[in-house]
């Protein structure tokens, strides 16, 4: 609760501070001020995105939530993808669904629509300019697996526990980040009963990560 409050607190002032940014953006000034305004401006918008991660944040680890029902992740699928394409775009990354086949879980639609943004926005940032992220959802009587396959640096078998911990960002790594992306993927998980596991997604080349999310069905065995 305090989290969510204090989160929810600090985005008006933010707001403030951005608009201000803007205005001052159309000011005549010296070449080095514009710089040290876009370097402004930037943390700006990291500074909301870790405040909305931390209210969704939040909001998955309360306990109440709205009702299950039947989702389609190809559904979710658009979705987060209509949100997120323009992030990759400037990367020049290459986002697509493969397969034709649909798999649906019985869950909160938000919380599939959270837990699979957290994962494709990961993804984006973690995977180099022209890299490639592949999402793919297969169902069958025993359940439902969903992936997110990206060409990126990939996390060490050691590190792999650690990168759910809320902060947790891997050494080494030179991308803007809040840390909370996977820590909020695994809350998500927990909560639907689902199973996560992380590998590489070329073992051979130790590269890429592959994200495996999987809903069980009912009275089917682990």
């Amino acid at each position: 609760r305090f989290v969510a409050d204090a989160a929810h607190e600090l985005r008006s002032p933010l707001t403030a501070l951005s608009l201000q940014a803007e205005q001052l953006d159309a000011a005549a000034m010296s070449t080095q001020a514009r710089e040290r305004l876009a370097s402004l401006r930037q943390g700006l918008r990291r500074a909301r995105s870790l405040l909305d991660q931390l209210l969704t944040l939040a909001r998955m680890q309360d306990v109440s939530h709205e009702s299950t029902q039947a989702v389609s992740l190809q559904q979710v699928f658009r979705e987060v993808l209509e949100d997120l394409m323009p992030l990759a775009e400037t990367k020049n990354i290459d986002v697509g669904v493969v397969g034709q086949q649909d798999a649906s879980v019985t869950a909160p639609h938000s919380d599939l629509q959270t837990l699979v943004k957290n994962l494709v926005d990961n993804a984006i940032r973690y995977t180099p300019r022209d890299g490639q992220i592949n999402l793919s959802a297969v169902g069958d009587e025993h359940g439902v697996i969903l992936q997110v396959v990206d060409t990126g640096p990939g996390i060490v078998p050691e590190e792999r526990e650690r990168v759910f911990d809320a902060f947790y960002r891997v050494l080494g790594q030179d991308q803007v980040g809040s840390g909370l992306g996977l820590s909020i993927v695994k809350t998500v998980s927990d909560r639907l009963g689902a199973k996560i596991g992380l590998a590489y997604a070329n073992e051979s080349a130790r590269s890429g990560l592959r994200v495996t999310v999987t809903f069980l069905r009912t009275g089917s065995a682990a």
